[in-house]
């Protein structure tokens, strides 16, 4: 398939992890401006030890298993469109960009509605913003995320309202950190950790050390009746309103991506792909039928220009779009 690998973290720069700079180093030498001088320090920096060459191995596996074909499928797509469904004519297309007009002007205006000072931390759509907090903590909010701060003598507590942030807990076993989002509640001393909040599901994943997640009451204010379950490095779980899941190993390059500014698609059905990217920018994305929002996407990308996923998907599935004002873009 076609991916585009378009935004290079510098390998040479403290990252948080040798996954993220064995990434780095893979994006940079695969890159046609990459120097002789990148090529003399990669050549260093793998050999100063096992764990670098490792590291290394599975950011090449990973980024491998990207580039498995799927031709069967987007062949399926091309030939069979279903006969049934009427042509996107002129007048359907000016219709629906009408309707997407007004959908569009009332999502500006909630965006602009209502963000309280002092209390709120906040990002736009496209911005991503690092906040040090007063304990020494720090927490990284992703694109389109409103968080409420609400520390006290007893206790430091946020509230994640919608978004994605990353944590990096100070140390202090008299106040445990806590962030409650939806349905559940995720304590921690010191770690580090990520909190998802979409569609109502929330996925909490650690990338150090040790959290405790529980359910909470409708209050959001206590643990429930349900016992709390422990997420330790590299694992992950998610929680609805239906309840807690089952705890799975994170994949440590790809679900961390956003810090290092990339997004990383594996098998990941096409209507998630054009989630993340209608989280990322003041457009939005619209996919014309349920048959293609199932169709597998594989990817590096850069977070920060959504449209060049939107060509890349185009020329893969060989799909058409079309734009309208608002910048809406409609895939069929």
């Amino acid at each position: 398939m076609h991916s585009a690998i378009l935004h290079m973290t510098d390998p040479t720069t403290s990252q948080s992890s040798l996954a993220d700079q064995a990434v780095a180093w893979l994006v940079r030498l695969q890159s046609q401006q990459a120097t002789d001088a990148d090529r003399a320090n990669f050549a260093s920096w793998y050999a100063a030890s096992d764990a670098h060459r490792s590291a290394y191995s599975e950011a090449e596996a990973f980024v491998g298993r990207l580039h498995q074909p799927a031709r069967d499928v987007w062949e399926e797509q091309r030939l069979h469109r279903s006969s049934a469904s009427p042509p996107w004519t002129g007048r359907r297309l000016a219709a629906l960009a009408a309707c997407l007009a007004v959908a569009a002007t009332g999502l500006l205006l909630w965006q602009m509605a209502g963000t309280k000072p002092g209390e709120w931390l906040t990002t736009h759509k496209g911005e991503q913003r690092r906040v040090d907090l007063a304990d020494g903590s720090s927490v990284w909010l992703n694109s389109n995320t409103t968080l409420r701060m609400a520390y006290s003598d007893q206790r430091r507590r946020l509230e994640l309202h919608q978004g994605e942030a990353f944590f990096v807990v100070a140390k202090d076993a008299t106040r445990p950190f806590e962030v409650s989002a939806a349905q559940g509640l995720t304590k921690a001393v010191g770690t580090e950790f990520n909190v998802r909040l979409r569609n109502e599901a929330t996925t909490v994943t650690v990338a150090e050390g040790v959290v405790e997640v529980s359910e909470t009451g409708a209050e959001r204010q206590a643990p429930s009746a349900g016992s709390p379950i422990q997420l330790r490095r590299h694992e992950t779980v998610s929680y609805s309103q239906s309840g807690m899941g089952r705890i799975a190993r994170s994949d440590a390059v790809g679900n961390l991506a956003w810090r290092r500014g990339q997004f990383v698609f594996n098998q990941q059905p096409l209507g998630e792909v054009i989630e993340e990217l209608n989280q990322q920018w003041n457009g939005h994305v619209f996919v014309g039928s349920a048959k293609l929002r199932q169709l597998p996407v594989n990817g590096v990308f850069d977070i920060h220009d959504p449209p060049a996923v939107v060509r890349a998907i185009e020329r893969t599935f060989h799909v058409r779009s079309v734009t309208f004002p608002f910048q809406i873009i409609v895939l069929y």
